[in-house]
């Protein structure tokens, strides 16, 4: 079985178990050194953003935008959940052709000033959301700027994807809505759960490439986010955060293995994410580390906040297949992140 094959293989199942799975405290702090910690991280304010980006998985299999799009504003409407019945959508949702990527925009309209949320979806059982997932063995030049960064080949093209959206009613792509904001300075959060978090981190990226920190008061907060670029494209978003005066935080659960990929997969094995690593798993996982290390080299953007764990109660005994899977589901699941959060989850029932 060849090295790509089996990195194919590792990434369908953590995808595969983790389909319809879909917070943070400040302990716990944990990253390299030499990495930027960004101030202004609040546990209530990563709560609203987690919800958010929960609500991203609403009306899953749907592709008709207006559809979604009350599914997610009736679930808006719930102040039991962190966004307390306050935000609802502005733009999209911008859906892909292959119904593969999707996000949408969200205002609070109730405080002194404008919030806006830019949110993301992560990953769903859909080919061409495979695809993107497991295209990390090549990276492409990004596009935004001209000092070497780099980023994932299949997170490109979902990035390509989702700029060209478009809202079902105006046709505005999310550029071209962000264009007709009168925006003094106010706060735009960018959020987003697994690839949904990757992507988020691509989408501030872009938004600081493009000139919109001079008009928006940029945070981001990613959750259960693998990593996409490449060292150079990390120290170029870190200096942009840094020269907008934004912030950034990433989320982790400690015992989530998909913030591992791709750099740390090693840790998945010496540390045992999220449990008892069986041995084919960790061969597995193995290989596909001396695969990318000998082609690509990935890097986090800014230090982790890794907020502890919850256990699951009804995985079954440890060390066997099913539940080293069914635990990689729990811990990277959307209610996880939340419960970590102590938001209330999403009622799924409600559409």
């Amino acid at each position: 079985m060849t090295k790509l094959i089996r990195v194919f293989l590792l990434i369908v199942a953590i995808i595969v178990i983790s389909y319809h799975y879909s917070g943070c405290s400040e302990d716990n702090i944990t990253g390299t050194i030499g990495t930027p910690m960004f101030g202004g991280y609040d546990q209530n304010e990563a709560g609203v953003m987690m919800t958010l980006s929960a609500l991203c998985y609403v009306a899953e299999g749907n592709t008709n935008a207006l559809q979604i799009r009350d599914s997610i504003n009736i679930q808006l409407s719930d102040s039991n959940y962190a966004t307390g019945g306050n935000w609802k959508v502005c733009w999209g949702p911008g859906i892909s052709p292959t119904g593969s990527n999707l996000l949408y925009m969200a205002v609070d309209s109730t405080g002194d000033s404008l919030q806006y949320a830019i949110c993301v979806r992560g990953t769903v059982f859909n080919f061409a959301n495979i695809v993107e997932d497991i295209e990390v063995w090549d990276m492409e030049k990004w596009p935004y700027t001209s000092n070497g960064d780099s980023i994932a080949l299949g997170s490109l093209k979902g990035l390509d994807t989702l700029l060209a959206a478009s809202d079902p009613v105006t046709n505005l792509t999310l550029q071209s809505y962000l264009n007709t904001l009168n925006a003094p300075k106010q706060k735009m959060f960018i959020t987003g759960h697994s690839l949904g978090g990757a992507m988020a981190t691509l989408i501030t990226k872009w938004f600081m490439d493009i000139g919109m920190t001079s008009r928006f008061k940029l945070e981001t907060y990613t959750f259960a986010a693998p990593t996409s670029g490449n060292v150079t494209f990390v120290n170029s978003y870190h200096s942009g955060m840094i020269a907008a005066g934004g912030e950034s935080h990433r989320c982790v659960n400690s015992k989530d293995v998909v913030p591992f990929a791709w750099a740390g997969l090693m840790n998945i094995i010496s540390d045992n994410i999220p449990t008892t690593v069986p041995p084919l798993v960790a061969a597995t996982i193995q290989t596909a580390h001396d695969y990318l290390k000998d082609s690509v080299v990935y890097k986090h953007v800014e230090t982790k906040r890794s907020l502890g764990t919850i256990d699951p109660t009804n995985c079954g005994p440890i060390g066997e297949y099913d539940t080293y899977f069914c635990w990689v589901g729990f811990e990277h699941s959307s209610a996880t992140y939340l419960r970590l959060l102590e938001a209330d989850t999403i009622n799924w029932g409600r559409r």
